[in-house]
Order: C-alpha cells, then sequence, then structure tokens
C-alpha cells in the first residue's frame, strides 16, 4: 500500500527514477519517468548491473551490493 502511494507521489512530483529495493529477495525494481509517467524497466537481481539513468556512467553492480 505504502509502495503505491510513494509510486504516484513521486510520479506526479516529477522524481525522474523511482528504484525499489528488496534486502530480503536481494532485488531492485526500477521506473523511469518518461514524461509525465514512469516506464517499467525491469526487476534487476544480484548478478546483474544497472545504469543509474540520471547519472551518466554510473553502473551499480548488484553482486557488490548483495553480498
Amino acid at each position: 500500500m505504502d509502495r503505491w502511494k510513494k509510486y504516484q507521489l513521486y510520479e506526479k512530483a516529477g522524481v525522474k527514477e523511482y528504484w525499489i529495493v528488496d534486502p530480503k529477495n536481494e532485488s531492485v525494481e526500477v521506473h523511469l519517468l518518461t514524461g509525465e509517467q514512469y516506464k517499467f524497466q525491469g526487476v534487476f537481481t544480484k548478478g546483474d548491473t544497472i545504469s543509474v539513468d540520471i547519472l551518466a556512467g554510473l553502473n551499480l553492480d548488484l553482486n557488490q551490493i548483495f553480498i
């Protein structure tokens, strides 16, 4: 419930990237703001690398995050 509220608030406020990190399941769900709406990018897990859209050149290796 809280997750959906934040999603709507962040989208309305123009937050460019919305990441939901789930340490228990070692996953990251990524949404990027396109125009006025978020576009789902996927769920990434240990073994994946995520490019940070708003910080060109920054890539996060989830093997380094979820140790």
